[in-house]
């Protein structure tokens, strides 16, 4: 069962800093080099100095930037610059945006925290894999913290009535945190402190399975905080049970929420098999039917004849955007459902192989390449990139020979992933908006208990 429950936040001061939008940053691996200064210059008690410290000349074992974060924590709780709200709470959180077809949409999502669960449990579902490196990192900064620092974003099936109650009743009042970023993205939380409400929302939930959306690396770092922590402390397993470290600072979001957008991640191809783009496309046509659109030579407008091309194909067809330079814009469709069964991760379940980012990975980039005898793709043969509009504008640069464009993942074919035990091929997902940073702290005081109420029963 997913076990939700209420926590006491550490959150900013707002006495202490009067526009919180110059504290925050977005989660710290959507973070650049570039934008990891941007935002240390931002404000001096940013919360990129706890999540994604600079590393300076003199580093070693002892001070670097997981002891500097950890320095700040401390301090800033000292100096009341981060304050804990006085009694534990579920914090409602609605982000409001615009899309770049210029459609505003608003997600409203439930931050609290989930008793940690091993995957195989069947209560929480991966679907991306992780890297040992990053889950290095994070264990190292949750060592020097003792804390969530930022959440994670699970997306949970179906609707969960007593949230939906709190929502609409929140609307009624002012939140305590209201803030537009630097993407003009607005944030606002309302807090939830009402135990009754709190626990016919738990009660409800038991029986919820949660998806991770975003987080992956911090979710099992946390698994693996719990262990050691599990290994050092002595005394009543049952009150063990109950230490904060059992459980994770998350962002529930339901998978028909209107505002709930998973963006294509678009790929960047540095050289086309065979050479040029007239031989590339005759690789292609065994398996796709090619079309070629008349298009102009704005990013903005070639992306948008492309993805608007790509929507109207109808369910279950699988359909790719080309682009190659100046007017050369293509559509492909798949025709030879048979590519499906001979080559397509046959290894994997149909669910896998039936991805636009597997069929695309092996049947116009793999494949292409095998025929003329080229192996594993080189590290810089292939890119990534979410913005349609950004991806045209590189080819047009130079440097990049073509772009192929994608149709989103559907949170369905998440789900469907995650559930039969699989992870999604790499760059399948992108979760948009991503949840600010600093908007709420989970501290993790081993003399503290979390209160589960009647969840546990």
């Amino acid at each position: 069962m997913a076990l939700i429950a209420p926590f006491r936040g550490l959150r900013y001061n707002l006495q202490l800093v009067t526009d919180l939008s110059v504290v925050m940053a977005p989660p710290y691996d959507v973070i650049s080099p570039e934008g990891q200064r941007t935002f240390h210059a931002r404000h001096e008690q940013n919360v990129i100095r706890l999540i994604l410290g600079e590393t300076l000349a003199g580093d070693d074992a002892e001070r670097n930037q997981y002891s500097r974060a950890g320095d700040y924590f401390r301090r800033w709780q000292a100096e009341q610059v981060l304050i804990r709200d006085p009694a534990p709470a579920l914090y409602l959180y609605q982000q409001t945006f615009r899309l770049p077809d210029a459609k505003t949409l608003t997600r409203h999502g439930l931050i609290g925290l989930v008793r940690l669960e091993e995957f195989g449990s069947r209560t929480v579902f991966p679907h991306e894999r992780t890297m040992g490196a990053a889950k290095a990192d994070r264990l190292r900064l949750m060592q020097a913290c003792h804390a969530n620092l930022s959440s994670v974003f699970g997306v949970y099936p179906g609707r969960v009535h007593e949230l939906d109650r709190l929502v609409a009743a929140a609307g009624e009042s002012e939140p305590a945190i209201d803030l537009t970023d630097w993407d003009n993205i607005r944030h606002q939380v309302w807090i939830c402190q009402d135990r009754e409400a709190i626990t016919r929302l738990q009660v409800e939930c038991v029986s919820t399975p949660i998806f991770i959306a975003d987080g992956h690396h911090r979710y099992e770092t946390a698994l693996n905080f719990r262990d050691l922590m599990r290994a050092k402390e002595q005394g009543d397993p049952v009150q063990m049970q109950k230490r904060p470290y059992n459980y994770m600072m998350m962002t529930l979001v339901s998978a028909t929420d209107p505002g709930l957008v998973i963006l294509p991640i678009h790929r960047l191809l540095r050289h086309l098999p065979g050479g040029s783009l007239e031989g590339y496309l005759a690789q292609l046509t065994p398996q796709f039917a090619v079309e070629q659109l008349s298009v102009p030579r704005d990013p903005e407008a070639v992306a948008s004849a492309l993805l608007g091309r790509m929507r109207q194909t109808k369910e279950g067809t699988h359909c790719f955007g080309l682009y190659g330079g100046e007017e050369q814009a293509y559509l492909l469709t798949l025709t030879d459902e048979r590519a499906l069964e001979a080559g397509v991760e046959n290894d994997k379940p149909l669910v896998y192989r039936q991805l636009d980012v597997t069929i695309a990975h092996t049947l116009l980039i793999e494949r292409p390449r095998s025929r003329y005898g080229l192996s594993d793709l080189p590290e810089d043969a292939l890119s990534y990139n979410h913005d349609a509009a950004e991806t045209i504008r590189l080819v047009q640069q130079g440097g990049w020979a073509a772009a192929i464009v994608l149709n989103p993942t559907r949170i369905a074919e998440v789900q469907a992933v995650a559930e039969a035990g699989l992870r999604m091929p790499p760059k399948s997902t992108f979760f948009y908006p991503k949840l600010l940073t600093g908007l709420v702290i989970h501290p993790l005081m081993s003399d503290e208990a979390v209160e589960v109420q009647a969840a546990e029963k």
